[in-house]
């Protein structure tokens, strides 16, 4: 690592969408450059998680496992691809309902230099109705944050 590296950890939160995925090649840029440790975040919000203990009471909790198996499954494939491009890559995934709170909450705890992550591109009532979670991140952090638009067709 490069003695005057200013990102020694970078995380990329990845959402499942191919638009979080956009964000990937920028990080992996930026690591390399640095020499820094990439790692691919994860929030794990399983479907209906307020009721999690009386899906478990209905034997529904081998469905959720089945989920999130695949999502361990799909973050390990991704980290193993630029792991073969000589990147140093971890994979965490962490199981919560906020979202954005996680995300600032694992970026605090694990001294991380560098959010690279994409947007939805949401605008106008989409946003406020929703909110964003990039903006969110950005309010709720104090490292940089480079956001990935998505492409435009």
């Amino acid at each position: 690592m490069p003695a005057t590296s200013r990102y020694k950890k970078i995380v990329v939160p990845i959402d499942g969408s191919g638009w979080s995925r956009r964000a990937i090649p920028h990080a992996v840029d930026i690591a390399r450059a640095n020499g820094s440790e990439l790692i691919l975040l994860h929030i794990f919000h399983p479907p209906a998680a307020d009721y999690a203990d009386q899906l478990a009471l209905a034997g529904q909790e081998g469905q959720l496992q089945h989920l999130r198996d695949a999502v361990n499954q799909t973050m390990t494939s991704i980290a193993n691809e630029l792991r073969v491009s000589n990147v140093e890559v971890k994979v965490q995934i962490i199981e919560g309902s906020g979202v954005a709170g996680a995300i600032c909450d694992y970026v605090r705890d694990e001294n991380i230099d560098l959010v690279v992550m994409s947007t939805h591109g949401r605008t106008g009532i989409v946003r406020f109705l929703f909110g964003s979670v990039a903006s969110k991140v950005m309010e709720g952090v104090k490292v940089p944050v480079l956001l990935i638009h998505p492409d435009k067709d």
